[in-house]
């Protein structure tokens, strides 16, 4: 595994944020852009019981995030590219076929334009529906303000984003068990899951932030929460994280700096928190 982790690492482009408290109202903004992103798989997909028809991949091509194959007559696939803040309708092939950037626009004309692009793939524009199952984080666009990110925080966050995945990748490629690399859109991480056998996990993932945490962090979570009080030690600025979930945490503070480091301190914190959370959940 730590071969296919430092590969990565080596090729991680450095993060750095010019105006950090700008961030959380970035990441916010792109948690409902991406609800725009997702709305044409709540609309004409069959929901699936682990709710994967949500989710999306990530294109390294497109610095985006791309949902699943929406069967409409022509089929297409939504994405958000978080660099910009603009969304885009792929065809079946990959293009694109249409964009729509977020600055300026409020949901309201954000749907609008993806129920639109449904119906020029001539799928029902009566389906479509912005509604979802589950609550997300509030934010002033979602009673009608208009979008408007800090430019540099949404670079950073896209830089982080094109980091992580290929760090995820390399975790599921060595790894037995291993689910694919997925963002998911209610709680807004990318990551993946370890299957040990029928009782047992390990959720590796990264997340740009949330009430916990309100900066980026990665985490590692053994399932079920180990009965003992014994951490073992996390390398890379990782510490345990026990109040309310049970998890090998990363935060973004304990790692950015210096910059040129920050692939390698990562690899090292991974390594260590997947070998902590398997001695955690060892029989």
């Amino acid at each position: 595994m730590s071969h296919t982790l430092d590969s990565a690492a080596s090729a991680w482009s450095r993060v750095h944020f010019s105006r950090y408290t700008a961030v959380t109202d970035a990441r916010l903004q792109l948690h409902h852009a991406a609800q725009v992103a997702n709305a044409p798989a709540m609309s004409y997909l069959p929901p699936a019981p682990d709710d994967s028809h949500t989710n999306f991949g990530w294109s390294a091509d497109l610095r985006a995030f791309v949902s699943q194959r929406v069967t409409l007559p022509e089929p297409r696939r939504f994405a958000v590219r978080p660099a910009d803040l603009t969304l885009l309708a792929l065809d079946d092939a990959g293009r694109t076929a249409s964009t729509f950037p977020l600055a300026g626009a409020t949901l309201a004309h954000a749907h609008a334009w993806a129920r639109q692009e449904c119906a020029a793939a001539h799928g029902d524009p009566a389906r479509y529906t912005d509604r979802k199952h589950y609550e997300i984080p509030g934010h002033a666009v979602s009673t009608g303000a208009a979008f408007g990110a800090d430019a540099d925080a949404l670079s950073g966050l896209a830089r982080l984003w094109g980091n992580v995945v290929p760090l995820l990748d390399a975790v599921a490629e060595s790894q037995l068990g291993s689910s694919s690399v997925r963002l998911w859109p209610h709680h807004f991480d990318v990551g993946l899951i370890l299957t040990l056998d029928t009782r047992r996990s390990i959720g590796v993932g990264f997340s740009p932030g949330d009430h916990y945490y309100d900066e980026p962090y990665w985490y590692v979570s053994p399932y079920p929460t180990p009965v003992t009080s014994a951490r073992p030690t996390l390398s890379g600025g990782g510490h345990w994280h026990d109040h309310e979930f049970f998890s090998a945490v990363l935060p973004w503070s304990a790692y950015a700096e210096p910059e040129d480091l920050q692939g390698g301190q990562v690899a090292r914190y991974l390594s260590s928190a997947l070998a902590g959370t398997r001695e955690l959940l060892a029989p």
